[in-house]
């Protein structure tokens, strides 16, 4: 092969690797991909014989902004959980993230505890 035959060959490859390194992400500094966090669930703590449950979204924790979520109903009622931008931060990157309800008159005025562990 001569020379001219070789950089031809070797210019049509580049686009290749180059696309590959892309790709790969090649040292990528963000701290949250979409393959690094997932939905994450919380079953609460238990308040007059009762408990609920709550979902954050994986997407919430990749682009995180102040949020409430609405738990699931038990005795005919449900609660209002809010986490921050920071808390979301925080579970996105593996973290544990506890918060407090709001109140429920329905059931007698309680509240309860939702504890979030981060996936990593």
């Amino acid at each position: 092969m001569d020379r001219r035959t070789f950089v031809i060959e070797a210019g049509k490859a580049f686009p290749v690797i180059a696309g590959a390194v892309y790709l790969i992400g090649c040292g990528s500094s963000s701290p949250t991909t979409p393959s690094s966090v997932a939905d994450v669930s919380s079953t609460s703590t238990v308040v007059n014989a009762h408990n609920h449950s709550a979902n954050v979204p994986a997407s919430d924790q990749l682009h995180p902004v102040d949020t409430t979520y609405t738990s699931s109903s038990s005795s005919n009622h449900v609660h209002m959980v809010t986490l921050t931008a920071s808390q979301l931060s925080t579970i996105a990157s593996g973290g544990s993230v506890t918060v407090t309800s709001t109140a429920s008159t329905v059931t007698g005025n309680h509240q309860h505890e939702f504890t979030f562990q981060g996936k990593k």
